[in-house]
């Protein structure tokens, strides 16, 4: 019973440990054997040559406790080995070899309401002799690639040669070796000519654009050519495409192409179960696997259990990277940074060839002698036409309207849950919501400001969505700004979101579906429920309310402050029209709901945006918007940085809200 018990909290690694304490005095129970096949695993790994030794390390999602030691499961092959279900790293090592390391993962998938266990792993690996394998550098096997990522610039497919990739991305101290060769001052290395508006600048005025805080050639963050203290082991960023392929050059080797880059980091995987990321389908928090979330870089060697297929670190979050293709603007990048959403790792970027990010760095490839063709260095024009959208009339918009309209009922809203900090007081409510469903919402109290509170509504990112962070997690990361500065914050918890789950793994719905309507309803009426309630409170003031939506499209996101007309003032970061929307029914279609946002509306967009593309798809929304309405541009991607966008919307809902009262 225990065993069962602690296998139904899904902590596989203490239940089959139990099992097989038990297992000694009980051998061959049959209740036990019933639940080996949820708890046990099957791993079997083929080398070539075979003879490596296999060591195994398991993935402990909390912190708390000492780190896991990796232990000798056996010598290659390996056949069928029970192991218990979970994560692990994986470490291939022989004598004379280079040695290899993969994640891997068993799971318990939710199919249709049913449970069924992962595939057993299988595990297969070349070994690459020390003498052919370069330092800090993995293998990848050639062949056709077709890349996979969900906003993959191109359909073409590449014939890729075998190549090695960094496993790491270039540190602060081999930039500096760079640097320290005369990297800066040697013709060679610089194989591309800069180009500025159009125009290829000449050799001894290109390397002057690159300099450091002192005037001297280097990234743009350092000093007198050296990077801050204690930071040698971190990603180098701040320089530019040119500065990557310059230094690329002088090791020798290339920048990757989008190709190269995308089969090191993922190897074609993709699923329709849910988002996937280098270490497999995504499930749980990245907090020990990727570094996403806005808190700077991290070294490059740091989160083992976020390796790719082939063994590389970080190919997901911490910088961004240059990849060698061409794109539209400039050059294409690729992996999300640490200030962007975990599901950017699979979002391609398009930056020009002279910018610099402390978000944006890169790794280098080496194409072995004898490659053929270009590995996929083909350019990646993007789509260059710009839509014009024709909404629905106004008459059409309230008939819209109408059909989003829900009879007032009683809230039956309860506090049940109540967190202290030094800056807020952050109540869990729950209400009568759709379907007959408890609806929960968060709502933020600031301590050093006297109520009654002006409120912002908060509609989160697609990590929420995604179950990727809580909400509450996403509230304090990105808004904890505006609490302190004296306005309360409400955040509904919408079905879908982690502890509002759906009831069973579901594919989710078409967006011309009648479902997909019924679905974005009911998320706009939790949220309008949400709005009545804080119109019940003494404490806040419902006259001043605002809404902000980070990375906002779909009807949700845009609809609701069109639908709702109790917002006093609108922030839109990150938004845009897909074609998508076309398909839409028309009463939830954003293009028929824009225009009638009637409050005063602030929009920040990143003229870089990998999500947003601001002339496609962010531009031909901001065109629909009605007066009044304020656009801020800023040089960068999807996610602007606090230093942005905290002033920016104080600014702005100091201007249309009003100043929050001092104590």
């Amino acid at each position: 019973r225990q065993v069962e018990a602690i296998s139904q909290r899904e902590d596989f690694f203490a239940a089959y440990d139990l099992a097989g304490q038990i297992n000694r005095y009980l051998p061959n129970d049959p209740a036990l054997a019933r639940l080996m096949g949820t708890i046990a695993d099957d791993l079997s790994v083929v080398t070539d040559p075979p003879g490596a030794n296999v060591y195994l390390k398991r993935f402990v999602a909390d912190e708390s406790g000492p780190p896991a030691a990796r232990q000798l499961v056996g010598v290659t092959p390996i056949a069928h080995l029970q192991i218990a279900r979970g994560s692990y790293m994986v470490a291939i090592e022989k004598e004379g070899y280079a040695g290899l390391e993969r994640t891997v993962a068993g799971a318990i998938l939710r199919l249709s309401g049913l449970l069924a266990p992962s595939p057993p792993i299988r595990l297969q690996a070349k070994l690459i002799e020390n003498a052919k394998s370069p330092p800090r550098m993995a293998f990848v096997p050639g062949g056709d690639y077709r890349l996979v990522s969900w906003s993959r610039p191109t359909q073409e497919r590449a014939r890729l040669d075998d190549f090695f990739i960094d496993k790491y991305e270039v540190t602060n101290q081999e930039y500096k070796e760079f640097i320290s060769a005369g990297g800066y001052l040697r013709r060679e290395f610089w194989r591309r000519p800069v180009v500025r508006d159009g125009r290829a600048l000449a050799w001894d005025v290109e390397v002057r654009e690159f300099t450091d805080r002192t005037g001297l050639p280097g990234p743009r963050d350092w000093t007198n050519q050296d990077f801050p203290k204690g930071r040698a082991g971190y990603p180098v960023t701040d320089i530019s495409w040119y500065e990557a392929d310059a230094y690329a050059a002088f090791r020798g080797k290339d920048l990757p192409t989008v190709f190269q880059w995308e089969k090191a980091a993922r190897n074609g995987l993709t699923s329709a179960a849910g988002v996937v990321m280098p270490w497999g389908l995504f499930a749980g928090s990245v907090e020990r696997r990727a570094n996403f979330g806005g808190r700077g870089t991290r070294p490059v060697e740091s989160l083992e259990f976020g390796v790719s297929p082939y063994g590389c670190y970080h190919m997901a979050g911490n910088v961004a990277e240059w990849c060698r293709n061409e794109s539209s603007s400039g050059f294409a990048t690729t992996g999300g940074s640490w200030n962007d959403e975990p599901f950017f790792f699979g979002r391609y970027g398009d930056y020009p060839g002279s910018y610099g990010s402390d978000k944006l760095g890169f790794r280098c490839v080496l194409n072995l002698p004898g490659a053929t063709g270009d590995q996929g260095a083909m350019p990646l024009p993007l789509q260059t036409e710009v839509p014009v959208y024709a909404p629905a009339s106004e008459a059409i918009f309230l008939g819209f309207q109408k059909q989003y309209h829900y009879a007032p009922a009683p809230l039956d809203a309860v506090v049940v849950e109540v967190k202290e900090t030094d800056d807020w007081r952050r109540e869990k409510v729950t209400y009568a919501g759709t379907d007959g469903e408890r609806a929960i919402a968060y709502l933020y109290l600031p301590k050093n400001h006297p109520p009654p509170w002006q409120v912002i509504q908060f509609v989160p990112a697609d990590d929420v969505f995604f179950g990727i962070n809580a909400l509450p997690v996403r509230v304090e990361a990105t808004l904890g700004p505006f609490i302190k500065s004296g306005r309360a914050v409400l955040a509904v918890v919408l079905q879908g979101f982690p502890e509002r789950e759906w009831p069973e793994k579901r594919v989710p719905p078409e967006p011309e579906s009648a479902e997909y309507r019924d679905q974005a309803v009911n998320w706009i009426t939790d949220e309008r429920r949400g709005l009545d309630y804080a119109a019940t409170r003494s404490d806040l003031d419902a006259r001043r309310v605002a809404y902000i939506g980070w990375s906002v499209d779909g009807p949700l996101k845009l609809g609701l402050p069109a639908i709702d007309q109790r917002y006093h003032s609108v922030v839109l970061i990150g938004a845009a029209l897909y074609e998508a929307n076309t398909r839409m029914l028309p009463e939830v279609n954003p293009i028929n709901l824009v225009p009638y946002i009637r409050a005063p509306k602030l929009v920040l967009q990143g003229r870089y945006d990998e999500d947003s593309r601001l002339k496609t798809q962010a531009e031909p929304l901001h065109r629909l918007l009605r007066e009044p309405k304020r656009i801020l541009l800023y040089a960068g991607g999807h996610a602007p940085t606090p230093e942005f966008y905290v002033p920016a919307i104080n600014g702005w809902l100091d201007e249309t809200m009003g100043r929050v009262k001092p104590r």
